[in-house]
């Protein structure tokens, strides 16, 4: 009764507050520019594109198409370097005081610190505009602790039959694991899409977007969501160009896809690939083409967001599962040869896709903890998420010998017994 005591003081409480009840709404929605893809009998990885850049321009175009709205921007290490250009010479780092030549301003709308837990936080604090937090995906755990309130706070109004009013919150994990060479494993982890996949996926949702137009959309997506958490990893490097528009749409709406044209010639399935990550995608492609030329016929899915495929930890997070119908056309009972090619470590995908585990015929790749000073294609080869290590957990799968898909010169490079590049990197 004593602390009770909102009716007699006029107080409101915390939840009935009106800071904690925004209903902010997009006014427009704007046209994206949606790059082009070579076509579906000749995709090729021909095209690349940064998805960096998609961010950059969505994120630009929605702030430009709703002015009313305060933008904000959290940025803890280099926005040049993560491609967000346009973004900063638009927004400007706020500063005291303004140095000519550079995007700076006193009302700048880019706030850069470098201490992570502060640019998420004058993001989430910002409840009545639009947000966008990028970082380097090895320094985001820092930020877990602030976002893991929000989540909370979330998901308790969603316990008391009520949704959060501000718009949903995009943190962009980029100069990722894969792609960071230059500082070796201190900037090589990909542990904070491992801790927000624990969270419920209705609200904490971790996405893997797979090229720019797929980047694209789930931005948008992002800002036509309240009161959720947007963790998405996503490649600045120039990656192939591999959903149109129209396929984009339905892979961020249904959290996953087959890619009907990278199916093998014909042949009946044996092997599903399935890749969490655009590098890892490329690498699928390879090993999938490889299999089909030794007469082993291979479908390919991609899963943007996981959390859609995982055994539901309570009713609201059963309700925001894929259905039924969309598990079983992806992987059909029928096909228990399954390889999965994770941006994540495989033990922590593994946990979450254990739903589509058929036991010893699937195999999980991911991160390993090996890293170093190293390019791309490098990092993949020693966490054994090359082509080779694909066609290697495939042939495991089926219980075919290596060298029936692999030349002597590849299974030694493969085994540590020779220097791998140029051979199958």
């Amino acid at each position: 009764a004593t602390l009770q005591n909102h009716a007699g003081s006029s107080r409101p409480r915390e939840r009935d507050h009106p800071i904690a009840n925004r209903a902010v709404r997009l006014t427009q929605f704007p046209n994206l520019p949606f790059r082009p893809v070579t076509p579906l009998a000749a995709r090729d990885l021909a095209h690349y594109h940064s998805a960096m850049e998609a961010i950059d321009s969505a994120f630009l175009t929605h702030v430009q198409a709703n002015p009313e709205l305060r933008p904000r921007v959290g940025n803890p290490d280099e926005m040049r370097s993560n491609r967000m250009d346009a973004t900063l010479d638009y927004l400007k780092h706020r500063v005291t005081q303004v140095e000519p030549g550079i995007a700076e301003s006193l009302h700048g709308a880019v706030i850069t610190a470098l201490n992570e837990e502060a640019v998420i936080s004058a993001c989430l604090g910002n409840k009545g505009g639009i947000n966008l937090c990028v970082t380097y995906e090895a320094f985001a755990p820092k930020m877990l602790g602030v976002i893991r309130q929000e989540i909370i706070w979330t998901d308790h109004l969603h316990s008391r039959g009520r949704t959060a009013g501000w718009l949903s919150v995009p943190l962009i994990l980029t100069s990722h694991t894969y792609e960071n060479g230059k500082n070796e494993r201190s900037h090589q982890d990909p542990a904070m899409c491992e801790a927000l996949l624990g969270e419920p996926s209705d609200i904490a949702r971790v996405l893997f977007p797979a090229d720019y137009n797929t980047a694209l959309t789930a931005l948008a997506a992002c800002y036509r969501t309240h009161g959720r958490i947007f963790t998405m990893a996503v490649a600045k490097t120039p990656v192939a160009n591999l959903f149109d528009q129209a396929e984009a749409h339905q892979l961020v709406q249904d959290g996953a896809a087959r890619l009907p044209w990278a199916a093998g010639n014909g042949q009946d399935i044996e092997v599903i690939l399935t890749a969490i990550g655009a590098f890892q995608l490329e690498q699928c492609l390879r090993a999938a083409q490889r299999l089909d030329e030794r007469g082993v016929g291979c479908a390919i899915n991609y899963i943007i967001e996981p959390g859609r495929f995982r055994d539901p930890r309570g009713k609201r997070e059963a309700l925001w599962q894929a259905p039924e119908q969309l598990r079983h056309a992806l992987y059909p009972d029928s096909v228990a040869h399954r390889v999965f090619v994770s941006h994540t470590r495989p033990e922590v995908m593994g946990g979450v896709l254990r739903p589509l585990d058929t036991g010893r015929r699937t195999i999980f790749l991911g991160y390993t903890n090996h890293g170093g000073t190293l390019d791309t294609p490098s990092i993949l080869f020693v966490n054994r998420l090359s082509w080779a290590h694909i066609v290697r957990a495939a042939a495991r799968s089926i219980d075919a010998p290596l060298h029936k898909f692999l030349h002597a010169e590849e299974m030694d490079a493969l085994q540590g017994k020779r220097n791998p590049q140029g051979i199958l990197i």
